[in-house]
């Protein structure tokens, strides 16, 4: 027979066993035991990060993924993107889906992920590093050359053009930028580009940038601004400046940048899909922990939206529920 004491002994052991097991289960590590999927825009509060976040969501219809969104406010922090990537690759995720915010600084850290066995998708802009298994993105350098064409079409002199390009090692926007010039010269031979780069691409960075620009250059006959915080500030500049109106080709969008396209003060937006890039980003990284095959790179088109193709371009359910996403917390966008 088993003494008393030595049935106290058992019971205490069997309690102590219980409480060590359900630590184990309900601790915070314990999530790392589903199939974890790391989100990293290059930033959390543009509108078009917020839809990128709606479609990463709305991607996962299995309670075998957990999706984390994690982001810093504003774009190009490459640090903060260091941070997250150094964290999550410590916790072994199974997949990470990146917007690099910098060409160069965070392929270390890219390389570490995939040599560690973690799924890398690259989405909206690229990296110089090939260790990734898929990437979707805009052809950034053909919005470039779209971006180009329309303004030559709307130009009514000679003299330069103005590009509001975003931080030098911005990836997508370089593109964007490349391509404009290349084509311009192309289309337009001769004719000057004075093209800036930003610190960090903000809009009233770029509001300052333009003023300046635009009192030291008088003859200016068109503006491209790369990005919708860019595309904001200069929006802003030449709102004070509606006196000397000059063609203005602008880049994504959001409530303010539509209104103006419909109101005249801005001649285009080239808008891409956010909501298909977070979508199809996060399920090419489900796909590939499932062990399907994933395309190496995915394009995804842009739309132009005029005065002249507004009403159509609207019917865009992105587009014409720019209210409800700029209200919401993580926005109401379909594709």
């Amino acid at each position: 027979m088993i003494a008393k004491s030595d049935k106290q002994t058992l019971f205490f052991r069997l309690i102590i066993i219980l409480l060590f097991v359900t630590y184990i289960v309900c601790s915070p590590c314990a999530s790392y035991a589903q199939k974890t999927i790391v989100a990293i825009p290059k930033a959390t509060i543009l509108n078009f990060w917020r839809i990128v976040c709606l479609g990463a969501h709305q991607a996962v219809d299995t309670p075998d993924i957990k999706l984390i969104w994690r982001g810093s406010r504003v774009e190009n922090k490459p640090e903060a993107q260091q941070h997250l990537l150094e964290y999550y690759i410590a916790h072994n995720v199974d997949a990470i889906v990146l917007a690099p915010t910098n060409l160069k600084e965070l392929n270390p850290y890219i390389e570490k992920a995939t040599k560690a066995g973690i799924k890398v998708v690259l989405m909206g802009s690229p990296a110089t590093t090939d260790s990734y298994d898929s990437y979707i993105a805009t052809d950034n350098y053909k919005a470039g050359e779209i971006a180009a064409e329309l303004l030559f079409k709307r130009l009514t002199k000679p003299g330069p053009v103005l590009i509001i390009g975003n931080s030098l090692n911005n990836g997508s926007c370089a593109l964007r930028t490349q391509g404009f010039i290349d084509k311009m010269q192309k289309i337009s031979p001769g004719r000057s580009i004075i093209s800036i780069h930003m610190r960090d691409g903000s809009e009233r960075e770029a509001r300052m940038a333009t003023e300046e620009l635009m009192i030291n250059n008088p003859d200016l006959t068109g503006i491209f601004a790369v990005s919708e915080s860019t595309t904001d500030g200069a929006l802003h500049t030449l709102t004070n400046h509606d006196e000397s109106r000059i063609p203005f080709i602008g880049f994504d969008y959001n409530r303010k940048l539509i209104e103006a396209v419909r109101d005249g003060k801005i001649d285009a937006l080239i808008t891409q899909r956010p909501y298909a890039m977070g979508f199809f980003g996060v399920r090419a990284a489900m796909d590939l922990l499932n062990g399907k095959e994933v395309p190496r790179n995915m394009e995804s088109p842009v739309t132009v939206l005029t005065h002249e193709n507004f009403e159509n371009a609207m019917s865009l359910r992105c587009l014409s529920r720019i209210t409800d996403i700029e209200k919401a917390d993580c926005p109401i966008c379909f594709n």
